[in-house]
C-alpha cells in the first residue's frame, strides 16, 4: 500500500479518502469544470475555432471513407481489376523485348506505376471526396499550427489528473460504452447474415468455383454494407457526444464573462471615468455658451434649457446647455448675470429637455412652440431699447 501512495504521489496526488488508515481526496472526481454555468459566448467560439478547437469524430470521417471506398470497389471493381491485369500482362510481355539497362529501368518502372495509379485514380478520388465530406460536414477546413504546437505544462503540469481523467471520465465511461455497443451491433449483423444464408453456404460443394466465390462476395457485401450502416450511426453519435464536450468545454465563469467583456468593451472602470471627463468638458462648454443664448426656457425650478438662433448660418434654433436641479439652477443664474432672457414654459422645457440634446437643432414639432418664445424675446428687447 505504501508503494502504491508513493507512485500516486509522484502523479500529484497527495490526498486520499479515509481508507485504513489513509485519507483520499474525492476532490480529484470531480468535474474539471466546476463553476462553469455560463453558456460560451460568440467572441469565444470564434477564438476556439481559430485555435484549431472544434467538435470532430474521427469516427464519422474514416467511416464514410471506408463506406464511399468500399461501394465504389464494389461497382467499379472489376474495371480496375481489369485494368491493371491487362497493364500488369502487357508489360511482362514485352519485358523481355525492352532492352533494360540501369538508365531506362526507373523511366519503365515509373512509367508501370503511372498507368497503374491512373487505373486506380477513381477509387483515390472518392476516398479523397469523402475525407473532406467528412470534415466539411464537421465544422469545415481550419488550418492552425497552436493545436500541433508542444506544451509541456498540459503534459506534465497536471499527470495525476490528467491519467485519472483517461479511466474515470465521461469520455473514457461513453467510449466503452460505445465500443461494447459496437461489438455487440457486429455481431448480431454476422450472425443475421449467416443465419440467412447459412443454406447458400452448405451447396458451395455442389456449385462452380466461380459460382461460389460470387456468393461469398454477396454475403461480404450484404454484411459490410449493414455493419458500416450501424457502425456510422454510432459515428453520429459520437458527433453529437463530441460537439456537447465541447460546447461543455468552452462553458465560461462569471468572471470570465466579465474578463471578456472588459477586454471586448473595455474596463467598466474606466469607461465611467471617460464618461465622467466627457460630462465635464460638456458641462465646461455648455457654461461657455449660455451667455451667448438667446432665451433660457425653464420649468420653472427643476429644468433649464438654452436655446439660440442665427438665422445666417442656422436652419432652425439648437440647444446649446440643458439641465435639471442644481445645474438647471446654474444655468438660470448665468443667464441673469449676463442679460439673458429667462421663459417659463412648463411643456416646452420637458419637451426640449427630453427630445433634443446639446448642439442639435430643435425638432419639427417644436417650431411653433421655441418661435412664439423668440418672438416674445424680441419684444422684450424692443421694447427695452426703446
Amino acid at each position: 500500500m505504501e508503494e502504491l501512495i508513493e507512485k500516486l504521489r509522484l502523479f500529484g496526488i497527495d490526498e486520499f479518502p479515509s481508507v485504513y488508515g489513509y485519507t483520499f481526496d474525492l476532490q480529484l472526481f470531480a468535474a474539471e469544470d466546476e463553476g462553469r454555468t455560463e453558456e460560451p459566448t460568440e467572441y469565444k467560439k470564434r477564438k476556439a475555432r481559430e485555435e484549431g478547437h472544434i467538435p470532430r469524430s474521427q469516427e464519422l470521417t474514416a467511416i464514410i471513407v471506408f463506406l464511399m471506398g468500399f461501394w465504389t470497389v464494389s461497382l467499379i471493381g472489376s474495371f480496375i481489376f481489369d485494368s491493371l491485369i491487362r497493364i500488369m500482362r502487357y508489360y511482362f510481355e514485352n519485358i523481355l523485348n525492352i532492352n533494360l539497362t540501369k538508365n531506362s529501368l526507373t523511366p519503365f518502372l515509373l512509367d508501370m506505376v503511372w498507368l497503374s495509379s491512373t487505373s486506380c485514380l477513381p477509387l483515390m478520388l472518392v476516398g479523397v471526396i469523402s475525407a473532406v465530406f467528412g470534415t466539411l460536414i464537421q465544422g469545415g477546413l481550419i488550418f492552425s499550427t497552436k493545436r500541433i504546437t508542444f506544451n509541456f505544462g498540459r503534459i506534465f503540469g497536471n499527470m495525476g489528473t490528467n491519467f485519472l481523467k483517461m479511466f474515470w471520465s465521461r469520455e473514457a465511461a461513453f467510449n466503452l460504452l460505445k465500443s461494447i455497443l459496437k461489438i455487440i451491433a457486429v455481431f448480431t449483423i454476422a450472425f443475421l447474415i449467416l443465419n440467412q444464408r447459412i443454406g447458400e453456404m452448405l451447396q458451395f460443394a455442389n456449385k462452380p468455383v466461380i459460382k461460389s466465390v460470387g456468393i461469398v462476395w454477396s454475403i461480404l457485401f450484404q454484411f459490410v454494407s449493414w455493419a458500416g450502416i450501424i457502425l456510422l450511426i454510432f459515428a453520429i453519435i459520437d458527433y453529437v457526444f463530441q460537439r456537447w464536450i465541447y460546447l461543455e468545454s468552452l462553458k465560461m465563469t462569471k468572471q470570465e464573462l466579465k474578463e471578456e467583456f472588459k477586454e471586448m468593451e473595455g474596463d467598466p472602470e474606466i469607461k465611467a471615468k471617460i464618461r465622467e471627463l466627457e460630462r465635464r468638458l460638456l458641462t465646461r462648454r455648455m457654461i461657455q455658451e449660455i451667455p451667448t443664448a438667446d432665451v433660457v426656457v425653464t420649468n420653472p425650478t427643476h429644468i433649464a434649457v438654452a436655446l439660440k438662433y442665427e438665422p445666417s448660418y442656422m436652419n432652425a434654433p439648437i440647444v446649446i446647455a440643458k439641465g435639471e436641479g442644481i445645474f438647471a439652477e446654474r444655468i438660470k443664474q448665468i443667464a441673469r448675470d449676463n442679460d439673458v432672457y429667462i421663459i417659463e414654459n412648463k411643456p416646452l422645457a420637458r419637451e426640449l429637455y427630453k427630445k433634443v440634446e446639446v448642439g442639435q437643432e430643435i425638432p419639427p414639432e417644436l417650431f411653433m412652440a421655441v418661435a412664439k418664445v423668440l418672438s416674445l424675446v424680441y419684444q422684450m428687447r424692443g421694447s427695452v431699447a426703446a
